[in-house]
């Protein structure tokens, strides 16, 4: 690959990296003055034996809570780092690819956690001897609003 074709690639990478995400459900209805509440953390540099190869990872999490949480609902996010990090380290399938990896950590979290109202998880992975590319898959879950805990 030349110089100029590796230069062009990583410039429609960028492009794409920095496009806006797309949903398909509506955005949640908010009035002017509403609270909205979000925490993020990042778990650096977790190593993980996956696809046959040793992998580099960096692991992006960020949600955002209920409507009105209590205080006691609130998770501490050394609990979700922990679930995730016990997750991968008995991840199962050696064969599943990146994005079916992080739908299962959404929803592994999302479930858990009831203060969360939803929760997004970018996984970027490290280039290695096989697949000499960065890579990264972003996975956004809402939790379902049900007439109970809609507001009318």
């Amino acid at each position: 690959m030349s110089l100029k074709s590796i230069s062009r690639t990583l410039v429609i990478l960028a492009l794409v990296a920095a496009a806006p995400a797309v949903y398909s459900q509506a955005p949640e209805r908010r009035t002017p003055g509403s609270l909205v509440e979000e925490f993020s953390f990042l778990l650096k540099d977790f190593r993980m034996d996956h696809q046959g190869q040793a992998n580099n990872l960096n692991i992006s999490i960020s949600y955002r809570y209920a409507a009105n949480i209590k205080k006691a609902d609130y998770p501490d996010f050394r609990w979700l780092a922990k679930d995730v990090e016990t997750f991968l380290t008995n991840y199962p399938n050696e064969d599943d690819y990146w994005e079916i990896v992080n739908k299962q950590i959404t929803a592994l979290l999302l479930k858990k956690y009831t203060g969360v109202a939803a929760i997004t998880c970018e996984i970027k992975v490290d280039p290695t001897s096989v697949v000499p590319y960065t890579r990264s898959s972003r996975v956004t879950r809402e939790r379902l609003l049900t007439r109970s805990n809609r507001k009318s």
